[in-house]
């Protein structure tokens, strides 16, 4: 694996997952690898304490300055231990399936200690066929859906018996006194004040670039006009969100998803919309609520990196603002909907002017960011819910020696969203990770249950609408 590129000060973007985390709403990203066999705590501290110099973040902790002077930033833990960061866990004999995932729900309801590297795994024991799981929690603040994936890379091999690691020996600097630190902060503050005033003359200079980003700005302004001067639809799900947590999978085969695409149209994401359309539509009638004439919104991130910075930690996301369209229960119609509906976005470069606007916010002094934080409201009203899609490994994975069957993505909640959806895929199967608040959502796994109705929805239509093979007939 190539080496994670790394900055010693945070962006204002990564920087608002601390800010606005709550006690009742932790901001950590994770998955939970289901391992074909037992793994010992022992095993699995020396596997990571193996690997951390492939993760030097991990070593790392998140250090305010004084008065939020400047945004956060990275330092060597002087305590650090992998052992701090390793849990274990068993399952009670005649535990279900469901019995599992409220366990990783419940784990993942808690926010991870702020006075450590801000990652954690919990080893799960006593899982039905003698396997094991591996839950990974990892802060927002360190990575996004991307780069979270260079992390699976870190901790996993592609073979079950490569040679491990050699352990590194660690030896971190002395901590910043508190002048160092407020130093640092007035020198990046005033650098990245002059860095930004650079740009901006630069910019006024090049009249090119100014049209372009106008152009940017204002047809992607455009095109998100509905979502920002019309409130998205309450839903149950969009009220205050409470410390409790509920958590179901669905897993598809990535070919059949292939297979819809070919024949329907659109990209793979725009399938994963179709099939989350139908399963909240239907999931929503069935609780009563009327749909008529309703288009829900999700939120979808969308990664900008460059080449460059395919490696870098850290969050380097824009995002779509995609109309869900759940009044429509034949699902080739919606289908088509989600299709010209995402079309529309793309064409109007929606991702590319929401990253304008993020850059400018990067000009907020951190002291506001982090006010802005502290009395944010728990609520908002642009979308209805996280839709976050992050392409996988497309071959078996192993960690210290045990092969990886399921990869299970988990994703927070905040800000009014009671019900969020990440996917990841692996090893030609799509996991879908449902992260609900049972006070808003009482049953997860009826929605799980609607979305596989909706997935099967699709592939029917798609076995209607397919050419007969040569020679058929």
């Amino acid at each position: 694996m190539t080496a994670p590129t790394l900055k010693r000060r945070m962006t204002s973007m990564d920087a608002s997952f601390l800010y606005f985390e709550k006690p009742a709403a932790p901001l950590h990203i994770g998955s939970t690898c289901v391992l074909d066999g037992e793994l010992s705590r022992e095993v699995l501290i020396s596997h990571m304490d193996s690997r951390m110099h492939r993760i030097p973040r991990y070593r790392e902790l998140a250090t305010f300055d004084a008065f939020n002077i400047g945004h956060p930033r990275w330092e060597e833990d002087p305590d650090f231990d992998v052992k701090r960061h390793i849990e274990e866990i068993t399952m009670p004999p005649g535990s279900s399936y469901d019995d599992l995932l409220q366990a990783i729900a419940d784990l993942h309801s808690r926010m991870l200690p702020r006075d450590r590297p801000l990652w954690k795994m919990v080893l799960i024991h006593g899982i039905a066929g003698g396997r094991s799981g591996v839950m990974s929690l990892v802060h927002h603040c360190m990575v996004d859906g991307v780069s979270g994936i260079e992390l699976l890379a870190a901790v996993t091999d592609l073979a079950e018996d490569l040679a491990p690691d050699q352990p590194q020996p660690f030896q971190p600097g002395p901590p910043a006194t508190a002048m160092e630190r407020a130093t640092a902060a007035w020198r990046d503050t005033l650098e990245t004040s002059m860095t930004a005033s650079t740009n901006a003359l630069r910019w006024a200079l090049d009249p090119e670039q100014q049209t372009k980003d106008l152009k940017t700005l204002i047809s992607s302004m455009a095109s998100a006009a509905p979502s920002l001067m019309r409130p998205a639809p309450v839903m149950p799900f969009n009220r205050p969100v409470g410390p409790k947590r509920s958590y179901a999978v669905v897993a598809m085969p990535f070919g059949e998803i292939r297979g819809i695409r070919a024949v329907l149209g659109g990209t793979i994401n725009d399938v994963v919309l179709s099939a989350l359309s139908g399963a909240l539509g239907s999931y929503l009638r069935a609780q009563g609520v009327p749909t008529a004439g309703v288009e829900l919104r999700a939120m979808v991130p969308v990664n900008v990196r460059n080449e460059s910075d395919k490696t870098a930690l850290g969050n380097q996301v824009s995002m779509l603002i995609a109309p869900l369209p759940v009044s429509l229960e034949d699902a080739e119609a919606r289908h088509r909907a989600v299709i010209a509906g995402m079309e529309r976005l793309k064409g109007a470069n929606q991702a590319g002017g929401f990253a304008l606007l993020s850059r400018l916010a990067d000009g907020v002094p951190p002291a506001l960011q982090a006010l802005a934080g502290l009395f944010a409201p728990n609520g908002q009203s642009l979308f209805n819910l996280v839709c976050t899609n992050v392409p996988g490994p497309q071959i078996p994975l192993y960690m210290a020696g045990r092969r990886v069957e399921e990869l299970w993505p988990l994703v927070p909640l905040s800000s009014g969203l009671g019900m969020n959806v990440c996917l990841t895929s692996y090893n030609a199967v799509l996991y879908w990770g449902i992260c609900a608040d049972p006070e808003l959502v009482a049953d997860v796994g009826a929605v799980a249950r609607h979305l596989s109705d909706a997935f099967e929805e699709l592939k029917s239509v798609a076995a209607t609408r397919a050419p007969a093979p040569a020679g058929a007939g």
